[in-house]
């Protein structure tokens, strides 16, 4: 029996050691250190806190969901995959510090841009009408009365030169204002220079109505008066406006016809009122026009007006711009801008800046895809597509110039512990401070059911630690 036992024993000890080899060979017991698993997670871009195993969709949005690996969600910079948090603290309130990687920084579309310092050329810019030059237009009116005989100008637009003829009227005055002139001269040759004032005061009747002066020699002359009166362009110019017809009893008051030089124009704009200490009298303005945009024109600054309208606060500028090839018409809309130099200044495009109404922010660039948010100040006038800094930036300092509302999302969405997928999310810098249910635990309520049944919420802030693997 004895013997028996041994062999027991000594076959139980041969079972131990074989278990033993197993496990050797499989590497349960190497003193080696096992490799850390690196699971795949997926998640939704739109809404961070879906996370799931497997790919899919996104139960709120139905956007494919994208796949993640811890550790690029965990490390903290380039090459490392270290779990120890990102500092995110920032000088903005309600802003942390964000690190985003390349791949991800091209498939939202971030640019990045440079704090250059350059001119500051205030632009004053603003919609004008064409219209033609006061100064050289000429309104056509009868000073006598009568019947329209003939029109030799029969349509607005004809071009007229100084001299031509725009009508004949018929006119019984001026018929007899030329026979009084006649009879006045052969009384004088009969009966001496008793006469003379008669004569001398039809002839300046006739020269008050625009008779040429070489007509009333020609009249002198002949002695046959005329029976039209014939109505001549004072200037060269075009007809703009023709209010007269063939056989139409006109007055002195009627206004015939409306002719203009249209070799200049004036552009007549409306500036608001801010902008009026940039704008001087003799100041150039470039102006374009629809038809021609690739185009620009200068003229200058003739006339700012000395009242504001009340109602627009805007202040009515004249531009006058040489028209030789005819290029504008009156009533043509044109684009003027007025440059205003202003010295120079730091300056960075307009879309750098987030204007949140409590403050500024811009997001400066930092080395490892680090992205800081610093309160600016800006000037309150705009330079073209740009701002001045006034603080915050310096000369040189790359900042986020297109993106930057994604980039501004996610660095507030840092402090409530969400997140774009594919972005470094550490121990974030904010504390929160659990909400009570109504049964005065302390705790986070459970969130809101959508309308397809899903419990969350994709608005920022929101604690979405039940939905972390």
């Amino acid at each position: 029996m004895r013997y028996t036992r041994a062999i027991s024993i000594y076959a139980a000890f041969l079972s131990l050691m074989a278990f033993g080899v197993v496990l050797w060979t499989s590497g349960c017991g190497s003193p080696k250190e096992v490799a850390p698993a690196n699971p795949t997670t997926w998640t939704c871009a739109m809404h961070p806190q879906v996370r799931q195993d497997g790919p899919g969709k996104c139960p709120i949005c139905g956007m494919n969901l994208t796949a993640i690996r811890s550790e690029e969600t965990n490390k903290a910079g380039k090459g490392s995959t270290s779990t120890e948090p990102m500092d995110t603290s920032s000088d903005v309130p309600g802003h942390a510090t964000v690190m985003i990687p390349g791949e991800l920084q091209q498939r939202i579309g971030v640019r990045v841009g440079r704090v250059e310092r350059g001119p500051l050329k205030m632009s004053v810019n603003a919609l004008g009408i064409v219209q033609p030059d006061e100064t050289r237009v000429a309104r056509i009116n009868i000073k006598t009365e009568g019947w329209v005989d003939k029109l030799f100008v029969n349509f607005v637009g004809q071009a007229v030169h100084k001299g031509d003829p725009l009508l004949s009227i018929y006119s019984p005055q001026f018929l007899s204002t030329q026979q009084e002139l006649l009879n006045s001269l052969r009384a004088e040759r009969t009966l001496g220079g008793g006469q003379q004032p008669l004569s001398e005061a039809a002839r300046r009747r006739l020269e008050l109505w625009d008779v040429p002066p070489d007509e009333i020699d020609q009249l002198v002359r002949t002695g046959q008066p005329h029976k039209e009166l014939v109505l001549k362009s004072p200037i060269n110019g075009t007809v703009l406006e023709r209010n007269v017809f063939e056989r139409q009893y006109v007055t002195p008051e009627k206004e015939l016809y409306v002719i203009g030089d249209l070799a200049t124009v004036w552009v007549q704009a409306n500036v608001y009122e801010y902008e009026i200490p940039h704008v001087e009298l003799g100041q150039p303005a470039t102006v374009t026009i629809p038809s021609l945009p690739d185009r620009q024109f200068t003229g200058k600054v003739v006339f700012v007006r000395p009242t504001v309208e009340e109602v627009t606060r805007t202040v009515q500028v004249r531009i006058e711009l040489p028209n030789q090839e005819g290029i504008f018409k009156p009533g043509m809309f044109a684009q003027i801008s007025i440059r205003h130099p202003m010295g120079d200044g730091l300056l960075v495009p307009t879309s750098a800046v987030l204007q949140t109404g409590e403050r500024n922010i811009a997001y400066r660039v930092e080395p490892g895809d680090h992205f800081v948010p610093v309160a600016v100040k800006i000037s309150p006038i705009q330079f073209g597509d740009c701002y001045q800094i006034l603080e915050g930036l310096k000369e040189g300092e790359q900042i986020v110039t297109s993106a930057n509302f994604l980039v501004d999302s996610e660095s507030r969405i840092r402090l409530g512990g969400g997140g774009m997928a594919g972005m470094n999310h550490g121990e974030h810098g904010g504390n929160k401070t659990p909400a009570k249910d109504n049964a005065g635990h302390e705790g986070q309520q459970k969130p809101a059911t959508d309308r397809s049944g899903n419990e969350g919420t994709d608005m920022p802030g929101m604690d979405d630690s039940k939905t972390q693997p």
